[in-house]
């Protein structure tokens, strides 16, 4: 009974150390310590033209929060991709929004050809003091 209690002992105190590092780690770091959220999608406005929405959302205010560029890209077959069109935020200032938590908008492409795919390459952007981060994130694609 006495070698049995000191296994069960041994067995306890060794569990203890070896859940100390968890404890003495802290919290798992959050996947970014400035996006909450973000999502793109393309709407259909006609034959030959689409709007690329977007929403981004930070984990609390930042200085700069917004979409840094929004590549337009083309297919003839869905695989292979090229770059036709490119919105900046240094040409098209709505994109970036100062002092916020969240921001939404969209650009219009209006120069789509019938018989092709097109998808958008969206840059997220968000500021804080001297810091930053950026996401690339792609829509669907679309066929006209």
């Amino acid at each position: 009974m006495k070698k049995i209690t000191q296994f069960l002992c041994l067995v306890l105190a060794f569990s203890m150390i070896a859940t100390v590092p968890a404890y003495a780690a802290g919290p798992a770091p959050r996947a970014s310590d400035y996006f909450a959220s973000y999502s793109s999608h393309i709407e259909v406005r006609s034959v030959s033209s689409f709007r690329v929405w977007y929403q981004v959302g930070a984990v609390k205010g930042m200085d700069e929060l917004g979409v840094s560029e929004i590549y337009i890209q083309r297919s003839s077959d869905g695989v292979n991709w090229t770059t036709v069109k490119t919105y900046s935020s240094d040409d098209y200032t709505s994109m970036i929004c100062e002092n916020t938590g969240s921001h939404d908008g969209y650009v219009t492409y209006a120069n789509a050809s019938s018989g092709y795919y097109y998808r958008a390459r969206v840059d997220y952007y968000a500021k804080l003091g001297n810091g930053y981060a950026t996401y690339m994130d792609y829509t669907s694609s679309i066929h006209t």
